[in-house]
């Protein structure tokens, strides 16, 4: 039985799913930013949001695929405390740890939307924010660890996915500010 999974492409699943994972995160983490935005009604946003729920939780599993793939790889085999305890890989343990916690932290903040109705607003609120340093832990980790990384299409995925995010975050940041000062306005 090992045999038959030691002679599968291990490397190149590992990869895949790991650039899959990511994908989806960075789709997971915009779409989730769009649906906050005053624009959508109705079915389109119910439609974002399931959208926005399976990315999320799409590219989470991708990414315990990619992590469990690691322990039977032979070329560089990790070991199940190098995967599940953030830093203590003996290879790049910093841009591993991040991986790691990239991948706790998606858990959490699905987990937390699972229980949004028993959590208080605002604690769901600051959790769901986490969603931003958890996908630049994830760009970090696969910038650093990735070994096709130095590509111009990955160096291309990685600078357009963050610049996109970047720039609706300044939207909804724009957004905010605009919603606060009309609440304002309205109270005085």
């Amino acid at each position: 039985m090992v045999e038959i999974i030691t002679n599968l492409p291990i490397w190149q699943s590992i990869r895949t799913l790991g650039i899959t994972a990511y994908i989806l995160l960075f789709f997971g983490v915009s779409l989730g930013m769009l649906y906050s935005m005053p624009v959508w009604k109705g079915k389109a946003k119910a439609t974002l949001y399931k959208v926005h729920s399976y990315a999320t939780i799409t590219g989470t599993f991708s990414a315990i695929l990619h992590a469990m793939l690691l322990i039977v790889d032979t070329y560089m085999p990790f070991s199940w405390k190098e995967i599940l305890l953030p830093f203590a890989a003996e290879n790049d343990p910093l841009w591993n740890g991040l991986g790691s916690l990239a991948l706790y932290g998606t858990l959490v903040i699905i987990l937390t939307t699972d229980l949004r109705a028993k959590l208080n607003k605002t604690l769901w609120r600051i959790i769901h924010i986490g969603s931003y340093p958890t996908f630049v832990m994830a760009m970090i980790h696969g910038i650093e660890v990735g070994t096709d990384s130095q590509s111009p299409l990955m160096y291309l995925l990685y600078v357009s996915t963050f610049g996109i995010l970047l720039v609706l975050l300044i939207v909804r940041m724009v957004i905010g500010r605009k919603k606060a000062g009309a609440y304002l306005a309205d109270r005085g």
